[in-house]
């Protein structure tokens, strides 16, 4: 009879994650067809506006119906920037939100709860511990939905009102 000590039973678990996050990702890592992000942004919906939420927080308007619509156009141009990345790096985006898919992967970067129903402050507290892990892993997907959210954001004349820039300089 093998007996189950605490270290074997926290070592089957972890290897049991992992395992189950390489199968479930086989299928997109073999997948070499490029990534469109009406597809990729629609399948992860929920985790992009809770991200979306928690990295840009009070620069979202208060008023929930505007809120909203802010967030609808942060997708729109989400989408139109991975549109406009090479294959491979919608590809490193497409696996990146496939890993935040599957719940025990989500774990194990120190997530655990689903995004349906996600506390904006809980997921910003993930974000930043992504961002400070000494694992530079983290810190990368960290840095990719940091960029993919602001960089759409702030890329868009209708939210330069709010930080006090007028735009770039006009030609003559």
């Amino acid at each position: 009879m093998i007996r189950f000590t605490r270290r074997r039973l926290i070592f089957v678990g972890v290897a049991g994650a992992v395992a189950a996050a390489a199968v479930s990702l086989a299928p997109s890592l073999l997948n070499n067809k490029p990534i469109r992000s009406g597809a990729l942004l629609d399948a992860h919906a929920n985790l992009l506006r809770v991200v979306t939420l928690a990295l840009l927080g009070s620069a979202l308007p208060a008023d929930p119906p505007a809120r909203a619509a802010e967030i609808a156009r942060t997708k729109t141009a989400i989408a139109a920037l991975i549109d406009n990345l090479p294959p491979t790096t919608r590809k490193e985006i497409g696996d990146l939100f496939m890993l935040l898919s599957i719940k025990p992967a989500r774990a194990l970067l120190g997530y655990s709860g689903d995004w349906l129903e996600a506390d904006a402050p809980k997921v910003a507290q993930f974000l930043y511990d992504l961002r400070d892990s000494r694992i530079g892993m983290k810190q990368q997907a960290y840095f990719a939905l940091h960029d993919l959210v602001f960089g759409s954001f702030y890329a868009q004349p209708q939210s330069w009102s709010g930080t006090g820039y007028p735009g770039p300089p006009k030609l003559a």
